[in-house]
């Protein structure tokens, strides 16, 4: 019959290494809660949270476009031109897209219920990096209302994105507070939350 080890410190360490490690861990975080592991997760789990609850920039990075950025112009689907400047005091949501941009296609329909609601408190521009021809037959055979334009002029500094799709939430004095790539739901209630504050402020 095999002989039980004694007790001792040496033996529950070897036995219980990963327990203990964890018990003095959990001990270490709330007896003392300013100690940098505690510190550096709560300051990453509070950044993950801002990123998902929040869309807009910081303060330091809300940027107003100046009067010759104003200046840029686009051309609608019958070849008018026109200016940012011309829209107005409304705020202008921007998107980015093109008929062969998979992840444009797929956020384009809340983009749609979402410009049915607020196209006429808010100045929609589906800035198309396409085709015109092409352009038209896709939004006829989607079924799509939405206001198409295309660039005639080089895009502002803070209008421009390496990638689409990109959307850009300008406000009643064309600053800039949301810059977004990649495709989501626009449709969303927190998107419309915004919307409300900018139509408000």
């Amino acid at each position: 019959m095999k002989q039980k080890e004694p007790l001792s410190p040496r033996n529950l360490w070897k036995k219980h290494k990963s327990n203990i490690i964890f018990v003095a861990f959990v001990l270490l975080m709330f007896l003392f809660p300013k100690n940098p592991v505690r510190i550096f997760l709560t300051d990453l789990a509070g950044k993950a949270r801002t990123a998902v609850e929040s869309f807009e920039l910081d303060k330091e990075d809300r940027k107003q476009l100046s009067s010759q950025d104003l200046q840029w112009q686009l051309l609608d689907m019958n070849g008018q031109r026109f200016t940012l400047e011309k829209l107005g005091g409304q705020p202008v949501l921007i998107n980015v897209w093109a008929t062969w941009c998979p992840p444009c296609v797929a956020e384009l329909p809340s983009l749609q219920k979402l410009y049915r609601d607020y196209g006429d408190k808010v100045h929609f521009v589906f800035l198309a990096e396409d085709d015109p021809g092409k352009v038209r037959a896709f939004l006829k055979k989607r079924n799509l209302n939405i206001p198409v334009y295309f660039s005639a002029t080089q895009k502002p500094f803070l209008l421009q994105s390496g990638s689409i799709p990109t959307t850009f939430v300008l406000d009643k004095n064309k600053t800039l507070r949301i810059k977004k790539t990649g495709a989501m739901d626009w449709n969303a209630n927190k998107i419309r939350k915004l919307l409300d504050k900018y139509i408000s402020e």
